[in-house]
């Protein structure tokens, strides 16, 4: 019993790659109108809602705490910081976080090793903006702390000095 004839030649030529090879899963994209609006619906939507709603609380409980609030959402290259404030001579970045309950595990277990690196750097970068465009508040910034605002349904948990 044999197994057939195996042919001694490549089945595909030298230097085509395997991609070629393979049947495309891909569907169309759908047909949508130039002038139609591309809106956020759904769970996406209610996230982002959630996710505002959560850094404007973070921002007033900072500024009652006699915080104020230097930048929110600033976006660089390398991240984006969801709050910035200045305490007396204190660079603060707030990290916030937002879940409506911890069945997929607390938030702020989300600010991962990576995620601490991402911040660090977005913090290089405004402190760079801040050099060019305010020498004032650049000069007064002496340290910079790095806390996790964590809101989970309607309860908020500020971490001081988180990383």
């Amino acid at each position: 019993m044999g197994v057939g004839h195996v042919p001694q030649e490549p089945i595909r030529t030298e230097g085509a790659s395997a991609e070629l090879q393979r049947l495309k899963h891909r569907r169309t994209a759908a047909k949508r109108s130039v002038d139609a609006p591309v809106t956020n619906t759904g769970i996406a939507a209610r996230r982002n809602a959630r996710g505002r709603w959560a850094e404007e609380c973070v921002a007033r409980w900072y500024a009652q705490h006699g915080y104020t609030v230097v930048a929110r959402n600033f976006r660089s290259k390398r991240g984006e910081l969801d709050v910035v404030l200045m305490h007396g001579t204190e660079l603060v970045v707030c990290e916030v976080k937002a879940r409506a309950n911890n069945a997929f595990g607390f938030a702020a277990e989300a600010v991962t090793p990576a995620k601490q690196l991402k911040v660090r750097r977005a913090t290089f970068d405004f402190v760079e903006h801040l050099r060019v465009n305010d020498a004032a508040m650049y000069a007064r910034i002496r340290s910079t702390r790095f806390d996790v605002a964590t809101m989970t349904g309607v309860q908020l948990e500020v971490l001081l000095n988180a990383f």
